[in-house]
C-alpha cells in the first residue's frame, strides 16, 4: 500500500520543488567541504560576498570532476528527475497524477538519503528507516523501491520492450502500452523516421514535427551546424 496522505497538484509541486532544492543544497555542501571556493560559479571571485553560487548543472559536473564521485545509473535518473521536474514546475505548465508524484518523490528521497549517508555522513538513511518520526518519508521510499522492483520483474518475465521514461528516467517505459511501469507516466510513442527506433514525444525539442528521436535529432542539428552531410 502506498503513502496514505492526499495532496493536490499544488501540494505535489511544492513538495517536488522542495526536495529538488534539498538535492542541490546537499551537492553544494559536498563541494563546500572539499573547498569553499568550489561553491561559487566563478571560483576566481572567492571569497567575495556578492559572487553567485554555482548552478545545479555545474555543481553536478564539479562533484564528478573535483570530488571524484561516480554516480550510478539509478542515481543519475533520480538527479535528472529532481532537476527537470523542478524546471517544469517553475517555467512550464505542470500537471501530474498522484501515483506519478508519489513515485517521483520516493525516487528523489531515496537518492537524498543515500547521498547524505555516503558523502556527508549524516546518517539520514538509517534514521528514516528506524525512527517513527520519519514514517511518512519511509512510506514514499518503500513505495518507489517496490514499484521499481516489480517493474523490473515484469520486464524480465514478459520480455517487455522498454525505453527510458521522460519522467522518472528509468528504463521502464513500456513501448506497447505507452506508459511507464514505475511512475505510470503515459505519453505517445513515435517512430523515428531515420533509425526507426521508438521515442517518447516529449523527449525531443521539435517533437512530432521533425519525426526524429533524440539521438537522430542531435545528429541532424550537429550536421547542420557543421555543414556536414550524411
Amino acid at each position: 500500500m502506498g503513502p496514505v496522505n492526499k495532496n493536490g497538484v499544488g501540494d505535489w509541486k511544492r513538495i517536488i520543488v522542495d526536495f529538488a532544492h534539498v538535492v542541490e543544497l546537499l551537492f553544494k555542501e559536498k563541494l563546500r567541504q572539499t573547498h569553499s571556493a568550489f561553491v561559487f560559479d566563478n571560483i576566481d571571485k572567492y571569497p567575495s560576498n556578492d559572487a553567485f553560487t554555482v548552478g545545479a548543472e555545474k555543481v553536478f559536473k564539479r562533484l564528478q570532476k573535483i570530488c571524484n564521485i561516480q554516480f550510478s545509473k539509478e542515481e543519475i535518473s533520480a538527479i535528472n528527475t529532481a532537476r527537470e521536474k523542478r524546471n517544469e514546475i517553475e517555467h512550464f505548465e505542470f500537471s501530474i497524477t498522484e501515483h506519478e508524484a508519489k513515485a517521483l518523490v520516493g525516487q528523489v528521497l531515496s537518492f537524498i538519503f543515500s547521498f547524505a549517508d555516503e558523502h556527508l555522513n549524516l546518517e539520514w538513511k538509517a534514521s528514516h528507516l528506524k525512527d517513527g518520526k520519519w514514517l511518512i518519508l519511509r512510506q514514499y521510499t518503500e513505495f518507489y523501491d517496490d514499484l521499481l522492483r516489480k517493474a523490473q520483474e515484469k520486464i524480465d518475465a514478459n520480455e517487455i520492450y522498454v525505453i527510458k521514461c521522460t519522467s522518472c528516467h528509468n528504463e521502464t517505459f513500456d513501448v506497447d502500452e505507452e506508459a511507464c511501469l514505475v511512475c505510470g507516466h503515459s505519453e505517445e510513442v513515435l517512430e523515428c523516421k531515420w533509425c526507426k527506433e521508438p521515442y517518447i514525444f516529449s523527449s525531443c525539442e521539435y517533437g512530432e514535427e521533425a519525426q526524429l528521436c533524440p539521438s537522430c535529432e542531435w545528429k541532424d542539428g550537429y550536421a547542420a551546424a557543421n555543414f556536414e552531410k550524411y
